[in-house]
């Protein structure tokens, strides 16, 4: 996000999953996930509290405002479809989970947005699952096959595949 940095969007995920769980969040549960001291966490939720992306009280729970939650939710979204396309393009998990993760903060709205669409393009109606079988052929053999020109050959390439 534009006035948030990478550290803030990550403590704004942390609190959102523990809320989504536990209904609230405490200093201990969020410096838990995050792997830092209660001491960092506490100076971290007053900034994000100046910037009004929480509500807390002192020694009491913290809660996401709502622009809080958009932040959140934003970012866990540009998270997954990262994810979903590591995983397309067979990173290892491991991988794919920390690169998602780096990725997630530096990307731009319009690249973003794109990937979000180019990820829904491609799961709507099997495409995503024979783009994944096509790549993991060429992947491991090394060698392009001849991609279908006509609308009705890939229809029906993709219905033959969904039979077997």
């Amino acid at each position: 996000m534009d006035d948030t940095t990478e550290t803030e969007e990550d403590y704004l995920k942390a609190i959102l999953s523990i809320t989504e769980n536990k209904g609230f969040a405490r200093t201990k549960d969020v410096a838990k996930a995050l792997g830092v001291r209660p001491a960092t966490t506490v100076e971290m939720l007053k900034k994000l509290e100046q910037k009004g992306l929480i509500k807390r009280e002192h020694y009491g729970p913290t809660v996401l405002t709502e622009k809080g939650t958009n932040i959140a939710k934003v970012t866990l979204k540009k998270n997954k479809v990262l994810f979903d396309f590591f995983k397309m393009i067979l990173v290892p998990e491991e991988d794919a989970i920390r690169d998602a993760c780096d990725m997630e903060h530096s990307l731009s709205k319009v690249t973003n947005e794109q990937l979000i669409k180019f990820m829904e393009f491609l799961s709507h109606e099997g495409f995503f699952e024979v783009w994944e079988k096509k790549f993991r052929e060429y992947s491991t053999s090394g060698k392009l096959k001849p991609i279908k020109f006509s609308d009705e050959e890939y229809y029906y390439d993709l219905a033959s595949q969904n039979i077997k």
